[in-house]
């Protein structure tokens, strides 16, 4: 029996599959972005019930960034966008001001950096609430001189609220 106009919320962690570090962390696979251009760290897909629509999308993300260049800075985003859209609706965009002063420069640890938040779909452009919705994680180097790495932690999770239309 299907129970329309209910409001059910879940909660999945789906990010950072990779191997266990000597800590106990798991990360997902570090992926580095020699360019400007931001570069996907990791992207998933929400999967939903038919007919569902989503009231908000609840995040907690944690990525380890790194540079390779000691004068140079990695800037991070996370985005989200429907499945049938090409371009993403942007949750934040962390300039290399914020990150410059947490990652350690020029040598191969991670530091981890978190973005906590809440995202309502109305008013999105490529993510209005309807149908199964993809988040993604980006890192970019400010200067083509240096390499700005990113990998996703396996505590990032993103909780969503959803009602069952008929």
């Amino acid at each position: 029996m299907t129970r329309y106009g209910s409001v059910f919320t879940e909660i999945i962690h789906p990010f950072g599959r990779g191997d266990l570090t000597s800590t106990g962390t798991q990360y997902s696979t570090a992926v580095s972005s020699a360019t400007v251009t931001y570069t996907d760290v990791e992207e998933v897909t929400v999967q939903l019930p038919d007919n569902a629509r989503v009231l908000e999308v609840e995040f907690g993300l944690t990525a380890g960034i790194g540079i390779s260049v000691t004068t140079d800075c990695p800037y991070l985003r996370y985005q989200i966008k429907e499945n049938a859209q090409t371009s993403y609706d942007t949750l934040i965009t962390f300039a290399s001001s914020v990150l410059a002063a947490l990652v350690s420069t020029g040598s191969t640890a991670l530091v981890d950096f978190t973005c906590a938040g809440r995202h309502s779909p109305s008013g999105g452009t490529y993510y209005t609430g309807v149908g199964q919705f993809q988040v993604k994680c980006q890192v970019a180097a400010d200067a083509g001189t240096s390499n700005a790495r990113g990998s996703m932690k396996n505590s990032s999770y993103l909780a969503y609220s959803y009602i069952l239309q008929a």
